[in-house]
C-alpha cells in the first residue's frame, strides 16, 4: 500500500484527515474533502456510521471502549445505521453553513433542534471531582456529544475566532489572527506553488 499523503492518517482500518480544526466541532465539518463547492465531496471520509465512530475516538470524544461497543450495538439493524449516517452528514452540512453565517432559517433551526435534543438528554452525575453532565451511552452519544460542543462554540467566545481556508474551505480557530490556511502542509503549500509558477511566467 502506498504511502498516504500527509494530511491523513490510517486509524482502525478507516483513513481519516488529520485534525487541523483545534476544535473538534470544526474538525467534524473538515471531515470532507473540500466545501467550496456545495456538491457532492471529491472525497467523503465518514462513508459509513462506523468510520464516524472511530473518527470520535481518533478525536478524543469519546473513550475507544465506548466506541468498541457502540460498533458492536450499530450494526443490528443497516436502516437504522444509515439513518444514523444521513443524521451525522445532514448536521455536518447545516453547522458549516451557521458557522460560516449561509444558514437559512431552516438549517439553523435544524442544526439548534439536534442541539437541543442533546441538551434535554443530559443527565447531572456525581464524580470524585464533582458534579458532571453525562449523556446516555448509546448509538447517539458520539454526535450528541458533538451536538452540545457546537452549542457551546456558537454561544461562546470562540465563535469570533472561526475561520475558513481560502483555498479548500475548512475550518479552522485562529484566535492570534496569525493562520491563513487550515495547514501549510497543503493548502499553504499549494498556494505558495501556484504563486511561484505565476511569478516565473
Amino acid at each position: 500500500m502506498s504511502a498516504l499523503p500527509s494530511h491523513l492518517e490510517l486509524v482502525q482500518g478507516v483513513v481519516l484527515p488529520k485534525p487541523v480544526g483545534a476544535h473538534p466541532v470544526l474538525d467534524f465539518v473538515n471531515t470532507r474533502s473540500e466545501w467550496t463547492t456545495r456538491g457532492a465531496a471529491r472525497t467523503e471520509w465518514l462513508t459509513s456510521y462506523e468510520a464516524f465512530l472511530i473518527w470520535s475516538s481518533y478525536v478524543g470524544l469519546v473513550p475507544p471502549a465506548t466506541v468498541f461497543r457502540l460498533i458492536e450495538r450499530a450494526g443490528s439493524s443497516p436502516a437504522e445505521v444509515g439513518r444514523r449516517l444521513r443524521t451525522t452528514l445532514d448536521f455536518r452540512s447545516e453547522l458549516y453553513d451557521v458557522l460560516t453565517g449561509q444558514a437559512t432559517d431552516h438549517t439553523f433551526e435544524a442544526a439548534a433542534r439536534l442541539i437541543e435534543k442533546a441538551s434535554a438528554r443530559r443527565h447531572l452525575v456525581r464524580a470524585a471531582e464533582g458534579p458532571v453532565w453525562e449523556l446516555p451511552e448509546d448509538p447517539e452519544l458520539p454526535l450528541h456529544k458533538l451536538a452540545l460542543l457546537a452549542g457551546e462554540l456558537l454561544t461562546g467566545s470562540s465563535r469570533e475566532h472561526v475561520r475558513t481556508c481560502p483555498s479548500c474551505g475548512w475550518l479552522f480557530l485562529d484566535a492570534r489572527g496569525r493562520r491563513r490556511w487550515c495547514s501549510m502542509a497543503t493548502c499553504g503549500n499549494r498556494a505558495k506553488v501556484r504563486a511561484h509558477a505565476a511569478r516565473a511566467r
